[in-house]
């Protein structure tokens, strides 16, 4: 792969086959434990993004061939927008929202997903919006790490209200300021450091509560420690407690996913 061969650009209906083709493509790499991490689209799912006004799809290209692609919504005020559970308090208008992001396996590790998002927050922007919200699936941990790698925030990690599958929502504001994806440091902040190993799938459904557990002591997940393989939650040092209590679930059964 040539990184200057690669391309980004809003997609229309003309696009609707190459998107299908690879949908399909990435399913069938996944083995079927993983296989539920993509909803299975139809075409008439794809082209009212294609076609939307506030629904959207965004292609990476290298060269002529589509090997990402995302779809994104900016809602209306007057629309019902996705996840209601989720920023209640904002107007739809100034929201821009991330949906389904796949990349063709073979260019994984590009930071495909990092182009895209940024390429979308440009021109959630420029619409006038100022909050990016997504919900990632928690058994999902390669989307929800790239997107804290790209400035995003865990603040919220519940059970999906439409299907009761175990989710974490992540959320960032955005601007015009430059290097808005980097996060500075917070000097005033309590920090935890959660231990995430070497296999974090066998560890999902204690890292579910006890990232619920954060949640509810007022911390949210804010990037990871490559080094040490950990997760760091920061809360503002106002709200100090103590300790840290996760004795609540330590003898809880955890149903497995």
């Amino acid at each position: 792969m040539n990184k200057k061969t690669l391309t980004v650009k809003k997609l229309d209906i003309s696009y609707l086959a190459d998107v299908m083709h690879l949908q399909e493509k990435i399913i069938q790499g996944l083995h079927p434990d993983e296989q539920h991490f993509i909803l299975h689209r139809t075409a008439e799912d794809y082209m009212k993004y294609l076609d939307g006004q506030s629904d959207n799809m965004l292609g990476v290209f290298d060269e002529d061939k589509l090997i990402a692609q995302t779809v994104f919504k900016l809602p209306q005020n007057d629309e019902k927008r996705d996840m209601p559970e989720f920023k209640s308090e904002k107007e739809n208008k100034d929201l821009v929202i991330y949906e389904a992001i796949l990349v063709d396996p073979a260019y994984r590790g590009a930071s495909l997903m990092k182009r895209m998002l940024e390429y979308i927050e440009a021109h959630a922007i420029d619409q006038g919006r100022t909050h990016a919200i997504i919900q990632i699936a928690v058994d999902n941990p390669a989307s929800w790490i790239n997107a804290l790698h790209y400035g995003m925030s865990i603040t919220k990690v519940d059970l999906d209200p439409e299907d009761n599958a175990k989710v974490i929502y992540l959320e960032k504001a955005i601007s015009h300021k430059p290097n808005s994806a980097i996060r500075p440091a917070n000097n005033n902040a309590d920090v935890y450091s959660m231990y995430l190993g070497d296999n974090i799938h066998t560890k999902i459904p204690t890292l579910f509560s006890k990232m619920q557990y954060l949640i509810q002591s007022g911390y949210k997940g804010t990037s990871l420690n490559k080094e040490t393989k950990s997760l760091i939650w920061e809360k503002p040092s106002a709200h100090r407690t103590k300790s840290l209590d996760f004795a609540w679930f330590a003898n809880k059964k955890v149903s497995s996913l």
